[in-house]
């Protein structure tokens, strides 16, 4: 089942922002000397489509996503506990809809 626009475009922009505030390569998006606020839009696509499609992302899901970017996990970066808590977040925006 595809998502409509609407649900599409949100839960992007929710992605989008849980990562900006996650932050985890310190680019500050969306500050006058930072990144773009939609730096990683990219990241924040495949995820969103896990969300969307499945009901949620694992962290070896989400793992997998910033491997095939950063060529690192992204647990690897903030660390196991961290990640952890983040996938939490990330599944909870479906609680949200």
């Amino acid at each position: 089942m595809q998502p409509d626009r609407h649900k599409w475009r949100n839960t992007l922009a929710e992605v989008i922002s849980l990562i900006n505030d996650l932050d985890p390569y310190g680019l500050e998006p969306g500050t006058a000397a930072g990144a773009p606020q939609d730096e990683y839009e990219t990241e924040a696509s495949p995820i969103a489509s896990l969300l969307l499609n499945n009901g949620s992302v694992s962290r070896n899901q989400m793992d997998a996503i910033w491997q095939e970017w950063f060529h690192e996990s992204l647990s690897q970066v903030i660390g196991d506990a961290e990640a952890e808590r983040f996938c939490v977040s990330l599944n909870s925006l479906n609680d949200s809809t």
